[in-house]
């Protein structure tokens, strides 16, 4: 072999280590972006806006939980027992028209262990609805609604 043809197994060498190298780093980051965690926020982005994302992200079956009209004390309850009988859960928009501007309500997130409830409360009115999030691996599921609505 001529001093020109190693010295040109050298380059092709040193490029197909460089190429595998910069394959093995681009491999890495994305299953590290594929396994990181979604904020809680990003999560909630996502679930109040894409249906399909919503719907994966139920743990089924949800049970919904509400006041009694006729009687306010009585909880009653409901439950949606598997994604066939879903429908988009509109949170942006689930007080009565003329309550949705957000000046008319307060948004309260709290957190244990593995529990998020997101609290959309009214000023003035006594609506008061939980919506509550489980931890399920890298994201969240939807687990109830309760409507405590005087």
């Amino acid at each position: 072999m001529s001093h020109q043809e190693k010295h040109l197994y050298l380059k092709k060498s040193r490029l197909v280590v460089f190429l595998l190298f910069a394959f093995t780093l681009l491999n890495s980051s994305c299953v590290n972006h594929k396994n990181r965690k979604l904020s809680f926020n990003s999560f909630l982005h996502q679930f109040m806006t894409d249906t399909t994302f919503q719907k994966q992200h139920i743990e089924y079956p949800l049970m919904i939980y509400y006041s009694d009209e006729d009687f306010p004390l009585d909880i009653l309850e409901k439950s949606i027992n598997d994604s066939n009988a879903y429908t988009f859960i509109d949170m942006a928009n689930d007080l009565p028209p003329g309550l949705n501007d957000t000046n008319l309500y307060h948004i309260h997130i709290s957190q244990n262990t593995d529990t998020i409830y997101y609290q959309k409360i009214t000023k003035s009115n006594n609506i008061n609805i939980t919506y509550t999030f489980l931890r399920a691996e890298k994201s969240y599921k939807l687990f109830s609604i309760e409507d405590n609505t005087d």
